[in-house]
């Protein structure tokens, strides 16, 4: 049965995608700088976990007011998986959209994917239209969702198990498949 999440999904495509998703992520745990900053992160340190997300994704990193790190933590605190209505109002901070957001929350909870256009490049090679609009909230929500129904989906052999988040294989996966 197909997650309502990929509702329309092109069946042929997707199980394709997953017979070369193992050969298309192989390589993935090679990438110690990602491995490193995922597993230095402390539960619960928002500070850190921002400041190991910026530095690995080679943002500049903030010093925001007192009162705005607050409101940054409280809002990561609350945001349970999949939603992220919570964390909207973050992108009225000045520098902040929806991928940088992402990152963030994909350190912090390594169950979030970090959104990207190739990887939404790739959903819509699945038949599953997913805008990229890094300013728009509901757009990375879909994009979440939508990476929760191909988890759901996925055969036992189709989703490798190689110590990453799944997200994460997800994610790199997708963008990787539509380059091909």
């Amino acid at each position: 049965m197909i997650p309502v999440e990929i509702y329309g999904v092109d069946t042929e495509v997707c199980e394709e995608f997953y017979e070369k998703l193992p050969g298309l992520v192989a390589d993935i745990t090679e990438d110690t700088s990602y491995s490193e900053s995922l597993y230095s992160v402390t539960y619960g340190d928002y500070h850190s976990q921002i400041r190991i997300a910026d530095e690995w994704a080679g943002n500049s990193p903030y010093v925001w007011p007192e009162e705005v790190w607050m409101e940054v933590e409280m809002a990561l605190h609350a945001t349970k998986y999949p939603d992220v209505g919570v964390i909207e109002h973050l992108t009225t901070l000045d520098g902040i959209d929806c991928v940088r957001i992402s990152q963030w929350m994909h350190f912090s909870t390594n169950i979030y994917p970090i959104y990207s256009k190739k990887a939404c490049i790739g959903l819509q090679k699945l038949g599953l239209k997913t805008p990229f609009k890094p300013n728009d909230m509901a757009s990375y929500g879909l994009f979440v969702s939508r990476l929760e129904g191909l988890k759901l989906y996925a055969p036992a052999a189709g989703l490798p198990e190689i110590g990453l988040p799944r997200a994460r294989v997800l994610q790199l996966g997708l963008e990787r498949f539509a380059d091909l």
